[in-house]
């Protein structure tokens, strides 16, 4: 390796292009570390040597990112079949059906897929998945609420905590149902909001997961509810690491106290971003480093082996299915996957988010977005954009301490079902 840069030779690009000036800014910070090796670039900026695209999704350029072996880009232009809950749901069945010794046997909660065009058609939609009305009816007659079968209905295609319910009747269902279908009717004469057919396609899929009503509780922060927001880096065809940094995000109110009301999101559902806009938001209980929760360090030891063991065949299972999920070797992605634990430590994925919103982290834990930003960032920089005779030794020093929080947890290539 050079122990000084050549600054004669042509320096790789990097367009950062992202709509929160959150990202914005630290990705700027991060790139700037590698100059003049890599530079930062205006879109409309003629770029000779390397180029990425560390942008929108909707704004890379991915005709050139698919045709050039120099040009590269922060996504995977076809990943559906893990952001979109209903085929990540149908690909993980095709997955346990080949393999079913795999964790994810019982490493994600029961999920069935539920398309309705019509509430006139619900008696048909639930023929699709009899096992919810199945639990549903033999709820009768049973009082006390964590010994009933409760669901939740998820919208395949949206995120943030949008349209999500519990319910444990037909009666509720059907009302919430009810209530997705008008205010469907009401927007869908807006165009200026959403293209024709979108709202449709994302309203008129779910997927409905057996609830997890015996969750993991700590007293010591209010018995309320939480969930695990694990960082994940999937870099070319394939490797994939989890950031082990990973963060606890609460509700606000005692899930104890709550659970037989099922109206009461501020008990059932912990995305910070549907609480920030509450008076009295207190970002520090909100949000805490997994790794401080008050629990016995072997049982965190334990839920972290299980979520590197779930993201594994998870991403085995997608890779599986080319036709919803294609990882080009010039491309790398952020992910945000979200884990509960129940009351026995056992991790269950609920679903993984494309452009997680890293500012839910909040400015007290600013530092987790900054660090798996300067892990991405390394990353890349070494696979993509610099020549290995280019790294000087301390540049090869930065990037393996800005690394060293990843652990990786998937590579194609030693893939054990392929």
């Amino acid at each position: 390796m050079a122990d000084t840069l050549d600054t004669a030779q042509q320096p790789a690009a990097v367009i950062v292009e992202m709509d929160e000036p959150y990202v914005q800014t630290i990705l700027e910070r991060t790139f700037s570390k590698y100059h003049p090796l890599v530079t930062t670039a205006s879109p409309t900026t003629s770029v000779p040597g390397k180029l990425m695209h560390w942008r929108e999704y909707e704004k890379i350029d991915w005709d050139t990112v698919h045709r050039s072996t120099s040009v590269f880009s922060s996504a995977y232009c076809i990943r559906k079949g893990l952001i979109r809950k209903a085929q990540m749901a149908f690909n993980i069945k095709l997955y346990v059906a080949k393999h079913p010794d795999s964790i994810l046997q019982r490493g994600v909660p029961e999920t069935w897929i539920f398309e309705l065009d019509d509430i006139d058609y619900l008696d048909e939609a639930l023929m699709e998945c009899f096992e919810v009305e199945d639990g549903m009816c033999a709820n009768e007659g049973v009082e006390e609420p964590r010994d009933r079968q409760q669901f939740i209905l998820k919208p395949s295609l949206t995120g943030r905590g949008a349209g999500i319910y519990v319910f444990d009747t037909r009666e509720r269902l059907e009302e919430l149902l009810e209530r997705e279908f008008e205010s469907d009717n009401e927007d869908s004469d807006n165009e200026d909001e959403m293209e024709e057919g979108q709202m449709i396609s994302q309203i008129r899929e779910w997927v409905i997961q057996r609830y997890i009503n015996r969750p993991l509780l700590l007293p010591t922060h209010g018995s309320r509810k939480f969930h695990i927001r694990v960082y994940v880096l999937a870099v070319g065809s394939l490797q994939v690491f989890v950031y082990r940094q990973m963060l606890a995000l609460f509700a606000p109110q005692s899930y104890k106290e709550s659970a037989g009301n099922l109206d009461d999101q501020r008990a059932h559902l912990t995305n910070t971003c549907l609480q920030a806009q509450a008076p009295g938001f207190d970002e520090s209980s909100a949000v805490e480093l997994f790794w401080k929760l008050d629990l016995d360090k072997e049982k965190k030891d334990k839920v972290f082996d299980q979520i590197c063991e779930i993201l594994h065949d998870t991403f085995a299972a997608v890779a599986s299915e080319p036709t919803s999920f294609q990882a080009w070797p010039n491309c790398i992605e952020q992910f945000g996957f979200d884990f509960l634990v129940d009351e026995d430590c056992n991790a269950l994925m609920l679903e993984a988010n494309a452009y997680p919103d890293f500012k839910q982290t909040g400015e007290g834990l600013k530092s987790v977005v900054e660090g798996f930003m300067a892990a991405s960032v390394a990353t890349a920089v070494e696979k993509f954009l610099v020549d290995e005779k280019d790294i000087t030794d301390e540049m090869q020093r930065m990037m393996n301490a800005d690394r060293e929080g990843l652990v990786e947890v998937y590579s194609r290539s030693n893939d054990r079902h392929r």
